[in-house]
Order: C-alpha cells, then sequence, then structure tokens
C-alpha cells in the first residue's frame, strides 16, 4: 500500500463519507453513484538505486549552492522512503536557501509524512512568513489547507492574495469557489458577478464563474419557490438564463479540475460508458457530455458537464501535461464533481490529488450511472 501524507489521511474518512451523502444530508440516489478512486498515480513514486543516490550527493556537495541539485536529492530521499535523511537534506539546503518556497515546501511534505502535523502546517505557513506580498506565497499555502480541509485558513490566504493582486481573476474564481463551498453565498455571488461583468478577465477563468453563479441563483431559485415568492423566482430565472449556460443549470454531472502550479497544463479526462474519452483534442462526446476549456498557463479551471448521463460508467482522471517552467515540479489540486446538479438531491465530492511529475495519470473516482 501506498503512504500518504498523515495531514491528507485525516480527511480520508470524512471524505469517502461524502461519497454517499448529498448537500442536504440526503442519501445520494441509486441512480448516480460515486466511487472514490486514488489520490496519487500507480508507482508515482520509485526507489532510487544507491549508484544514483551517491551521484546526487556528489552534486550537492561539488555546488552547494545549485538548487536543482538539492532538490533532485531531496526528492530522491523522499521516493526512496528515507524520510528522515530526507528531512535532515532539506534542513541543509534550506540553511543555504532560507527564502526558497520549494524547499519550504518540500520540508511541509516531509513532516506530513512522518505523520508531524503540526510541524508540518508550521513549515507549510513559513511560505507567506518569508513572502507576506507575495500573491504566489499566498496561494501556494491555501492549496495545501484546501488539500487538507482547512477550508477557513484557505479563504484567509486566499484573501490576503485577492487583495495583493485584484485583477488576478483566478485567484478571485478560488476565493469564490471557498467560499461557496463554506456557504458563503452572498460573498460568492459577489465575487462570481464580478469576475462574469470584467471584460479584461480571460474566458477560460469567465465561462466557469458564471457555472458557478448559475449554481449559486438555481439554489436560491429553488428556495424562493418553496417560499411561495413567484417575483423573486422570476428575477433568479432571468439571471439564469442571461449567463448563457451551455446544457443549463440541472445536470446529472458536472466536474471541476483545478492545480497548484503557475505556466503549467493539467488536463481533465472523461471516459465515459462507450469509452470514449472526452479531453482536450475531443471535447464532446457521442452521449453529449462536453468539456469546457483546456487551460496550458496554470491553475485552472477546467470543467465537464454530462446533462444526462447515460447508463454505465464514467471514469474521471487527472494527466499531467506539461510542468512548464513552474519552480515546483509536482501538480497538487482538487477534482470538485457534482451530481443531480441544481436538484434538491444535489451532492458535491471532493477529490483531492497529486501529480509528481509530467505525463502520469491518476484516476481519481467512477461514476455508476443506473
Amino acid at each position: 500500500m501506498r503512504s500518504k501524507p498523515a495531514l491528507i489521511l485525516a480527511f480520508a474518512a470524512l471524505l469517502a463519507s461524502w461519497a454517499s451523502v448529498g448537500t442536504a444530508g440526503t442519501r445520494a440516489p441509486q441512480r448516480l453513484q460515486l466511487f472514490p478512486g486514488d489520490r496519487e498515480p500507480n508507482g508515482g513514486r520509485s526507489e532510487v538505486s544507491k549508484a544514483r543516490m551517491t551521484e546526487l550527493r556528489k552534486a550537492v556537495a561539488d555546488e552547494p549552492k545549485n538548487r536543482q541539485a538539492h532538490f533532485d536529492l531531496v526528492k530522491a530521499l523522499i521516493d526512496s522512503r528515507r524520510l528522515d535523511d530526507a528531512l535532515t537534506a532539506a534542513k541543509a539546503w534550506r540553511e543555504l536557501d532560507a527564502y526558497n518556497l520549494v524547499v519550504v515546501r518540500l520540508l511541509g511534505d516531509i513532516y506530513s509524512e512522518l505523520g508531524k502535523t503540526k510541524k508540518a502546517l508550521r513549515a507549510y505557513s513559513a511560505v507567506v512568513e518569508l513572502l507576506p506580498k507575495d500573491a504566489k506565497a499566498q496561494r501556494a499555502l491555501a492549496s495545501v489547507l484546501k488539500q487538507n480541509g482547512n477550508l477557513e485558513a484557505a479563504h484567509a490566504r486566499l484573501t490576503a492574495a485577492a487583495d495583493l493582486r485584484p485583477e488576478d481573476a483566478r485567484i478571485r474564481f478560488e476565493l469564490a469557489d471557498v467560499a461557496q463551498r463554506l456557504g458563503r453565498n452572498d460573498q460568492a455571488r459577489q465575487l462570481f458577478v464580478g469576475i462574469v461583468n470584467n471584460e479584461k478577465a480571460p474566458e477560460i477563468v469567465r465561462y466557469p464563474a458564471k457555472q458557478k453563479l448559475a449554481q449559486i441563483y438555481n439554489e436560491q431559485r429553488r428556495a424562493a419557490v418553496e417560499q411561495d415568492n413567484g417575483t423573486a423566482a422570476a428575477d433568479l430565472s432571468k439571471a439564469i438564463k442571461e449567463l448563457d449556460i451551455a446544457g443549463g443549470t440541472v445536470n446529472d454531472i458536472k466536474i471541476y479540475l483545478t492545480w497548484d502550479t503557475d505556466r503549467s497544463d493539467v488536463d481533465l479526462w472523461v471516459t465515459n460508458p462507450a469509452k470514449e474519452k472526452v479531453f482536450y483534442s475531443h471535447k464532446k462526446g457521442k452521449f453529449g457530455g462536453s468539456l469546457f476549456g483546456d487551460v496550458t498557463t496554470g491553475y485552472g479551471p477546467e470543467s465537464f458537464t454530462s446533462h444526462k448521463a447515460h447508463k454505465g460508467k464514467y471514469v474521471v482522471q487527472v494527466h499531467y501535461y506539461s510542468a512548464g517552467a513552474s519552480n515546483f515540479p509536482e501538480a497538487r489540486g482538487e477534482v470538485v464533481v457534482v451530481l443531480n446538479e441544481g436538484s434538491a438531491n444535489e451532492q458535491r465530492h471532493v477529490l483531492p490529488y497529486r501529480l509528481f511529475k509530467k505525463n502520469q495519470l491518476v484516476t481519481v473516482a467512477s461514476i455508476q450511472v443506473d
């Protein structure tokens, strides 16, 4: 069995329980069932040979200021499950390169895998203590906090990042998404409206913002109908129509993909019951499921919608296409699967994943449609 970071394991049971419970606490109807998959690819880590380890140590000794040499050594030790040695090597690196975000993050990862939760969070937090005015640092910490279920802390970090870079539509999208997951729909709505109305924002972000905004409007419309408030329901119906969402706001399956590295390309793959893969070069499947977006510059989001899911199994995968020029080669993020979107039985499933290098693939979930 693959080892998993202690911080992530702490939330595994919670996330697994979400697989059968809707947002209102209602059991999922039998027609749509989600089965969580892996968080890391099979064979994602492989032990490094003794000879190669000797080479890596020599490279560090020969060039103590070479960041790549330090990274290769620490990463090899982690992959070989030599975590105590990895911790020693990472600490030695940081003494020489205290303001390097990569080594700070690696220290957090190592502490996490050693089960030292408090030290891991302290190490991750050092990212923003070192660079409090760096929006990327704030965002990097928010990604780690989200993956470990601490949405309140992630919200605070994304708020700081948005204040530092108010023109960055992707950061505001991430902040709105976390606000929505925390149940702060008023704040989420305001942020999503701001993105939608910002003509300078890239369409690759504006359209998912419209999708998310439509979800909020639809939830408010259902509440208005229950309260016999016909005027409010009609106004919300008009607002939803004006967003012009392909497939509408009531769908069997909606999937969002995000990740935490800049200038990188991570892809969402959804294979339908006909074993047809819907992805960046084949965006519409024979059963009507379609992909929106092919983000090649980092972070996402990408999304998939199936208005009426076909009987059988849908397989949800994440593929690391290109690491680009990111200063951290791994890609970590979340896949959010929404089943019965727009209905009283709507369910949300948050599936963290981690890819170690380009061309790796992880199957994060399957959805059975009966």
